[in-house]
């Protein structure tokens, strides 16, 4: 289950109106504000939505948050519905169109990615996101998950006027894109003791990680969760004499981590570089 590097049919009403292989259905207006809200969408970000029908989300995103956006759709009605709707909305010069295939469309500048996709394109997109996409990005799903690709955030919310389906709401799936962590670490770690050199084992499913410390007096072991670059890590003493459980709370940038950890009035930091690629 867990590896050293990141892992690389649903029945629907009438109201799709099929385009190649994405059906098309509007996103309602609460879900669109609900999806950029988790996203924390700000003047500072760039949107693509994948398979962005009437351009709705790309529009709210630079008329209601200041961002830059781009929509791709298949559909050329569609994009040209949506140039319009950018237009009559004061928002052109933040929010591009552009007709294509979202499997040959370049996204990788994306801080943030929302779709309203079906369930295999989202697992058909997936590496794509996970190794494309910088760490740190945000991406939204309406309706649908990503497999074994546990969200980061979930919220349902109401939709009385929803078309497709027997429930009468939407949920909301957030992701951020995880760090590239698995693989082996060199560094130091300080303490109250001194300065100790570790090499540092991680394996990782996703956000979710496991690590295994050496150190010349024994190991410290763990698991930790990522949010994009910043990790939460604990660390327990297997046979080591020395520091007790920690909590290192830690950055990962540039092929280098680092951050500190608190235990009995304690502090111990931890920086360390990647070894190979």
């Amino acid at each position: 289950m867990w590896a050293a590097a990141l892992a690389v049919g649903c029945l629907l009403g009438a109201a799709w109106a099929q385009t190649d292989d994405v059906p098309y259905v509007q996103s309602a207006t609460n879900v669109v504000d609900v999806m950029l809200s988790m996203a924390k969408l700000g003047p500072g970000d760039y949107l693509v939505d994948l398979g962005s029908g009437d351009g709705r989300i790309v529009i709210a995103a630079a008329a209601r948050h200041g961002a830059r956006g781009l929509g791709i759709e298949m559909d050329p009605a569609l994009v040209e519905e949506s140039r319009a709707g950018a237009a009559a909305a004061g928002v052109a010069d933040r929010a591009a169109f552009l007709r294509g295939d979202i499997f040959a469309a370049d996204f990788s500048r994306a801080t943030v990615v929302t779709m309203y996709l079906l369930p295999e394109v989202n697992l058909q997109l997936r590496p794509r996101l996970l190794y494309e996409l910088s760490p740190g990005t945000r991406v939204v799903s309406h309706d649908f998950d990503m497999g074994d690709w546990e969200p980061d955030d979930r919220v349902t919310v109401p939709v009385p006027d929803k078309r497709v389906g027997r429930r009468k709401e939407s949920t909301i799936y957030l992701w951020t894109v995880p760090a590239r962590l698995a693989g082996h670490w060199r560094g130091t770690l300080s303490g109250p003791e001194g300065d100790e050199p570790v090499l540092i084992e991680f394996a990782q499913q996703f956000q979710q990680v496991r690590a295994t410390a050496y150190l010349r007096r024994g190991t410290l072991e763990g698991t930790g969760r990522l949010r994009g670059g910043s990790l939460s890590l604990g660390l327990a003493r297997s046979n080591l004499v020395g520091p007790p459980f920690l909590r290192f709370a830690l950055t990962i940038a540039d092929g280098r981590l680092e951050g500190e950890a608190a235990a009995d009035a304690s502090r111990y930091r931890l920086r360390a570089s990647r070894i190979g690629s």
